[in-house]
């Protein structure tokens, strides 16, 4: 029996639980299967405006095969974490409110459902990861993986980052709140590299596989710049797509985008003998109320597909780190398959009826133009101020497009690497800046060795 906060959002689901069905493997990638994954939600347990059962049901209806649920600066351990129920959602990091709560307690009953009340005030204990983990996974069919994004404020830049499948709140955002300023000398890279040294230690500790990844570069306002990533290669993934931004890119750097830092920063680590950056797309979603959960911070909007041999945590990170997994805000591909010998990406789309598609390749030449410009950006109202970094166009070329559902790319001798981004004709459900404005899919980047 379905429960009643899923049927709230029927007419949502009904467009987009087909995306994942009849998804085939290649008969090259030994069996392998494509699943659908969600990395960046958030929760109760922070600012999400749902409870994390919500979260997930309607990931799980939606037809995703696995979910992270990453609230900022804490895991959800604590068995005696309560929420007040409040008369209105007020202002960040938003109330758990009287109709949420409603919903939730007439959806999962009273033998889930834990209240008190203190001098009329209602609170309601969140449920842990653990307990989540026992009610709503299928084995085969449904994977819930812990997760924690990382939520830094250093000189007035936005540092966030997710880590995956690590149970655990790092010692640099221990006790802290949403937000956790930083001070002192350090520099962009070396709090990176801080947060990376962490969660490797923590990974250890738990023998467990994880992912760690920049996330949203450009929000609010190109917080990181592509040196940061460039001077601390050791982390691997960024989110190429999650809900861009409110305000405008600088009018002398209209093609400065996330790919454009993504091409970047693999220009120069592929020059320096480092690995790939990876990219991964995802919904950041704050809002599942019905009025909400389509737009902006909602769900639906870009997710990962990713090639692995079975439906468990250490089957999928392992995938993602091999960059067996591509990004997509609508747009599914049959098969992606890089053939080192003659280094030749070859891509194939997993077409909607009625649906155009146009497939473009992108590199960067070995002997690239390295220099770089800053302009500067005042402040301007809710804008912040920054210096915007300038690369040259040389980097992240397109050398080639096809106009139709197939096509491939071999790489030229002086190719640093090659990558396809795939369009479809289909508007994207959010307009805004630093966001496709049509339904994409971005395959990762490959290189020679």
């Amino acid at each position: 029996m379905r429960h009643g906060f899923v049927l709230l959002f029927a007419v949502f689901q009904v467009g987009c639980a087909c995306r994942w069905v009849d998804m085939q493997p290649d008969e090259a990638d030994n069996q392998s299967t494509w699943y659908s994954g969600q990395l960046h939600t958030h929760s109760y347990w922070s600012d999400g405006r749902g409870f994390p059962e919500q979260v997930i049901d309607v990931y799980k209806q939606r037809g995703y095969q696995f979910l992270s649920i990453t609230d900022h600066n804490r895991f959800a351990d604590d068995d005696r974490k309560w929420r007040k129920v409040e008369n209105e959602e007020g202002r960040w990091p938003w109330n758990v409110t009287q109709a949420m709560f409603a919903e939730y307690a007439a959806t999962y009953g009273n033998d889930w459902v834990e209240t008190k009340t203190n001098e009329g005030v209602v609170s309601v204990r969140l449920k842990t990861y653990r307990e989540l983990k026992a009610r709503f996974e299928e084995p085969g069919e449904f994977v819930l993986l812990p997760g924690v994004e990382i939520t830094q404020k250093f000189k007035n830049l936005a540092v966030h980052l997710n880590y995956i499948n690590l149970p655990t709140t790092l010692p640099c955002i221990e006790n802290a709140r949403a937000v956790k300023k930083i001070n002192g000398n350090k520099t962009m890279s070396d709090l990176l590299a801080l947060n990376v040294s962490e969660a490797e230690r923590a990974a250890i500790e738990a023998q467990e596989p994880y992912i760690l990844m920049l996330n949203h570069p450009f929000w609010s306002y190109y917080d990181i710049e592509p040196q940061s990533l460039i001077d601390c290669p050791e982390m691997r993934f960024f989110e190429v797509c999650n809900g861009g931004s409110s305000f405008a890119p600088h009018p002398q750097a209209q093609d400065y985008t996330p790919e454009k830092f993504w091409d970047i920063v693999n220009a120069f680590r592929l020059i320096q003998g480092h690995k790939l950056l990876y990219g991964i797309g995802t919904d950041d979603a704050h809002s599942y109320e019905e009025t909400r959960i389509d737009g902006k911070a909602g769900v639906g909007d870009a997710w990962v597909m990713v090639r692995a041999a079975a439906l468990t945590p250490k089957h999928l990170i392992e995938a993602m780190h091999q960059g067996d997994f591509y990004a997509t805000s609508g747009v599914l591909l049959e098969d992606v398959t890089f053939t080192p010998a003659d280094r030749t990406l070859h891509v194939r789309v997993k077409a909607d009826p009625g649906v155009s598609y146009r497939i473009h390749f992108i590199t960067t030449k070995n002997d690239f133009d390295q220099n770089v410009t800053r302009l500067t950006s005042p402040a301007a109202a809710r804008r912040p101020a920054r210096t915007v970094p300038v690369y040259s166009e040389d980097i992240g070329r397109t050398v080639k497009s096809v106009q139709g559902v197939e096509a491939s790319y071999q790489m030229r001798a002086d190719d640093l690497y090659v990558r396809a981004r795939v369009e479809s004709d289909t508007p994207s459900k959010l307009i805004v800046h630093f966001h496709p404005k049509v339904e994409t899919a971005w395959t990762q980047p490959y290189a020679h060795h």
